[in-house]
């Protein structure tokens, strides 16, 4: 006993520091530990938990392609769903203006509904190839899931003329 107490007394500052030292180690790997390998089995976390409850089946694809079936001015339709977003392309014929495009993409979301409207975010691509009596347009719009409404981004190329 009397020498465990004399190494107390002459190294007790380093039995602390040594404790201190095991201490800061062991919160260091649990940190680490829950930093790098978590708890989550999905690789994207937890943000696409909600499209569990709603998916896009190969029906409402068709259905959304069908919409656009007795329309002249629409040549083909793309729709493609990655995660929580659909891409939809719509590749117009000549005679429609950038308006008219607009407002068809517009009046295709009905086809969705609303409950998959607040879980996915749709990004439209129009795109019009230029001719001898038109120039053509491509055209790119997004609606948020949070958002009734479409955010349009004109994405033509613009020749400068010198």
């Amino acid at each position: 006993m009397e020498k465990i107490k004399n190494l107390w007394q002459k190294n007790r500052i380093l039995f602390v520091l040594f404790t201190i030292l095991i201490i800061c180690f062991i919160i260091i790997v649990c940190v680490t530990v829950k930093y790098f390998i978590g708890n989550h089995s999905s690789n994207y976390g937890d943000r696409l938990d909600e499209i569990k409850d709603v998916k896009i089946s190969n029906d409402l694809k068709n259905d959304y392609q069908a919409f656009f079936d007795n329309d002249d001015s629409v040549k083909s339709v793309k729709i493609n769903v990655t995660g929580k977003i659909i891409y939809i392309s719509l590749n117009l014929s000549d005679g429609i203006t950038l308006v008219e495009a607009q407002s068809k993409a517009l009046q295709s979301l009905e086809v969705f509904s609303e409950k998959i409207q607040k879980v996915y975010d749709i990004n439209f691509t129009l795109s019009q190839k230029g001719t001898d009596k038109s120039e053509g347009f491509t055209i790119m719009g997004a609606k948020n899931a949070n958002r009734p409404n479409i955010v349009w981004n004109n994405n033509t190329p613009v020749e400068e003329n010198e």
